[in-house]
């Protein structure tokens, strides 16, 4: 499955289990700590969007990175490591960088129609993408310079993180006390 069908398929079961919700089903939370069904959403929007500065420069061959980040000995290594343990399959639990955190508490119930929206945004970019070398094409994360990847893995990485928190966001819709 390409990465732009696994883009489609979140959309598809975001629409298909959380577009029926009211506003309170959406930012209802199973403890005060833990994000609601909107802020997962939201952070998605928001931590994808971080990526679009360096998308654009990629796309029109003006991304340069600084020297330091061109002698990462860890470029190539560093991407597989994120995607294995930021993938939906990732056991540990992070704490979001600050610039990735969801924009409020109290979401209003358009967020769903939001992230379906983004996500054909996210679509064209991955389209666009596409027909580089991402291979080969080195990019820094938004999160800190000193971490390189390719951007092969800086895409497959935005894909597996959303099926993370797609699977956090069904589960608080599955918690015992849900509200109806």
């Amino acid at each position: 499955m390409t990465l732009i069908d696994q883009i489609s398929e979140i959309s598809h079961k975001a629409s298909e289990k959380f577009s029926g919700l009211s506003e309170r089903q959406l930012n209802w939370k199973p403890e005060p700590a833990k994000w609601s069904i909107a802020q997962c959403l939201d952070h998605l929007i928001v931590s994808n969007k971080n990526y679009y500065p360096a998308f654009e420069k990629l796309i029109s061959h003006s991304y340069r990175l600084l020297f330091l980040q061109k002698l990462n000995p860890f470029k190539k290594i560093a991407g597989p490591l994120m995607i294995k343990y930021m993938g939906s399959e990732g056991k540990k639990t992070f704490k979001s960088p600050k610039a990735f955190e969801p924009s409020s508490s109290n979401i209003n119930a358009g967020i769903v129609t939001e992230f379906i929206n983004h996500q054909e945004e996210m679509k064209k970019y991955y389209q666009r993408l596409g027909q580089l070398d991402t291979k080969n094409l080195i990019m820094a994360s938004p999160v800190s310079g000193l971490i390189t990847y390719t951007l092969a893995d800086g895409m497959e990485l935005l894909a597996v993180h959303e099926k993370r928190h797609l699977k956090q966001a069904e589960n608080v819709l599955n918690h015992p006390n849900f509200p109806n």
